[in-house]
């Protein structure tokens, strides 16, 4: 997919990316903390900043912003693990593809810069698009389990 590219997130990724998240279906699908967009912008912020346990890109598809992919929890001493999220809150790119192929690109972006060997996934059990990006991008699951009356599934990727 060549017109797919990972970008630098900003300020205004950040107030947009929230602001597009506010939506039922996105927040029906995907298992993300709802928090105030100044707790987004603290999080951004944190992230900026020198030993951060975060690391984001905004996918962009013909030059228009349409999510963001994440990793957060990076851990290079003890568990060597980060976990990783996606979200694409454009719905009329939803079933094309586009998260594999950004989750791919997410993945060995993050193999390289930390040193880790595992990232880690979680996501709703109903939400297949979301499986089968997982599984796509080489993800395999390791459980199911139950939380907050919700079926979820645990997924990991090792390094190679």
């Amino acid at each position: 997919m060549e017109n797919l590219l990972l970008k630098l997130r900003t300020l205004e990724h950040v107030k947009t990316f929230w602001e597009k998240s506010q939506d039922q279906e996105i927040e029906r699908l995907f298992p993300f903390n709802r928090g105030t967009l100044s707790d987004a912008i603290k999080l951004y912020e944190e992230s900026l900043k020198p030993g951060a346990r975060s690391f984001g890109k905004v996918i962009d598809i013909d030059g228009k912003y349409i999510g963001d992919v994440w990793c957060y929890g990076i851990d290079e001493d003890d568990k060597k693990e980060a976990f990783v999220s996606i979200v694409i809150f454009d719905k009329t790119c939803w079933g094309k593809g586009i998260a594999k192929h950004a989750l791919k690109k997410f993945c060995q972006l993050v193999f390289e810069r930390y040193a880790i060997s595992k990232l880690c996934a979680f996501t709703y059990k109903d939400n297949k698009r979301s499986i089968g990006a997982l599984e796509s991008a080489g993800f395999k699951k390791v459980e199911e389990f139950e939380e907050d009356g919700m079926l979820s599934c645990y997924y990991e990727l090792l390094r190679l």
